[in-house]
């Protein structure tokens, strides 16, 4: 009821412009681990510096065209705002905000492109994520069974394939094709890095021309979502009727201003595989240390949520939050001091200050040090400097993760993602990506949402959790019951001679 009030409030009085009001728009200190500037990034805008005007989306003319949804029983138009903000500041007075407000997706009444005249074509970029099958899915048998487009062209190997070297590579999709792809991991259109737009943007708009593609779909993360922009600037400059539109891909899910990304929530669902591993392991001899490297190049989602999923997580380790080896090594024994064992999770992007890192990969991304070999060679010489017996036993599931099939949950979201995508492209809607904001399917710049990277808020609920149930160096102020079996042997009597049972 109150933020339905704050809607009502905006709309009547006529989606005035949004005022500069820092308590409403800083950012979620709770509820949600949240979106955090990155100290690295001098263009990145402060919350309280946003308006209205940060979530208006670019739109092609209106032509219109009917929807061919029309007469199908389907709700069209009138779509729904979303309250960005939806917590706020204890103490703050409804009345005196306007709330910023973001665009949620769905079918519309009218279109810019004429369906019977379109030509879709499907791009995947970057590293492999859980669901890309079954988002080039849906986005293929939406677009041809429910809008009937003329032709859907999947491109091979991320940007190269829009580029005269790859361009021969480049197949029409049918539904017989893609019927069962998302039965199996990987991407089915393949994948590559490099190829920047901004040097080949021009070469590759000659080829989406020539092939007479109307709507492009780029799945990908930050940089193929930077690089889709950059293309339709390119578009936007030659007076081309292309509609862009992306569908943010990262098992990393640090994509700001969306809520989740495909591929997250079935990379925590097969961590957890690994953690089970780790902790038999590492429980199964005295003084064992199991030790588990996830992905989290800059955000350490992944481990968070991995860890607080499977209750069992002693110490996380996540780039948003620095600990030294000392540190480490001092949680460590203070495990040692309730239970033999401890399991240890560390995402891909911690540490690297530890460790001499040079070179940037294909896309222009630093190269990362392996953190997980790194801290497994120091724990070990660590415990053999300290227990006369140890182990410390290292799993990296990383590439499992990434090339295994969506779980049923994610590839529902992915379903979703891929059609809401086509509605929205249909529309004329262009420069844009679908987001998921309050557990709303949303249409977000892909300038906004470029603009900053989403870290773990180390002061928000999900890290607070982590922290209730992982080992502290203020253990030892609380009083644990049941810490264990206790040994039936008492040690101290056991020294002086006289060995009493227990």
């Amino acid at each position: 009821f109150f933020f339905a009030s704050l809607l009502l409030r905006h709309i009547a009085s006529g989606g005035a412009a949004m005022v500069n009001e820092e308590a409403l728009r800083s950012q979620l200190k709770r509820g949600r681990s949240t979106v955090v500037n990155d100290p690295n990034a001098p263009d990145v805008q402060p919350d309280e510096e946003l308006g209205q005007s940060d979530f208006e989306i670019e739109k092609l003319p209106l032509t219109p065209y009917p929807s061919p949804l029309v007469g199908r029983n389907y709700p069209l138009g009138g779509l729904s705002k979303v309250i960005y903000n939806s917590l706020m500041p204890e103490g703050s007075d409804p009345a005196d905000h306007t709330p910023l407000l973001m665009q949620s997706a769905g079918p519309h009444r009218e279109l810019h492109f004429d369906p019977s005249n379109v030509v879709v074509g499907i791009v995947s970029c970057g590293g492999l994520c859980p669901g890309l099958n079954d988002v080039i899915r849906a986005v293929t048998l939406f677009s041809l069974e429910v809008y009937m487009v003329k032709k859907v062209i999947g491109f091979k190997y991320g940007w190269m394939g829009l580029m005269d070297e790859g361009i021969g590579d480049a197949l029409e999709l049918t539904p017989t094709i893609v019927r069962d792809i998302n039965r199996g991991g990987g991407s089915f259109l393949g994948s590559s890095r490099g190829r920047p737009v901004h040097k080949h943007g021009e070469e590759m708009l000659d080829n989406l021309l020539r092939l007479g593609v109307n709507v492009l779909f780029a799945l990908g993360g930050d940089g193929t979502l930077k690089g889709a922009s950059q293309l339709y600037d390119f578009i936007k400059k030659r007076g081309a009727d292309i509609a862009v539109v992306g569908i943010p891909k990262t098992i990393d899910n640090d994509v700001c201003y969306v809520q989740k990304t495909f591929g997250f929530e079935t990379a925590v669902n097969e961590a957890i595989v690994a953690l089970k591993a780790a902790q038999a392991e590492a429980r199964s001899h005295k003084h064992g240390v199991g030790l588990v490297k996830l992905m989290g190049r800059h955000s350490g989602f992944v481990a968070a949520q991995a860890a607080v999923a499977f209750g069992a997580v002693h110490i996380v380790l996540i780039p948003e939050n620095d600990v030294s080896l000392e540190t480490l090594f001092k949680l460590i024994q203070e495990r040692f001091k309730k239970r033999k064992y401890c399991v240890v999770v560390v995402a891909e992007g911690f540490g690297q200050n530890l460790m001499e890192t040079t070179g940037t990969d294909a896309s222009g991304n630093a190269k990362l040090g392996d953190i997980g070999l790194f801290l497994k060679k120091e724990i070990e010489k660590w415990l053999k400097d300290t227990y006369e017996e140890s182990t410390c036993k290292y799993i990296d599931p990383s590439y499992m993760i990434r090339a295994c099939a969506a779980t049923t949950n994610d590839a529902s979201f992915c379903a979703q993602l891929g059609n809401n995508a086509v509605h929205e492209a249909m529309h004329g809607n262009t420069d844009c990506l679908m987001g998921y904001w309050n557990n709303v399917y949303t249409v977000v710049p892909i300038s906004l949402c470029v603009s900053k990277r989403k870290f773990v808020n180390v002061d928000g609920d999900l890290w607070r959790a982590v922290k209730e149930m992982g080992v502290s160096l203020a253990d030892k102020k609380r009083v644990r019951r049941g810490s264990g079996p206790k040994s039936l042997v008492d040690l101290e009597a056991l020294q002086r001679g006289e060995v009493k049972i227990l």
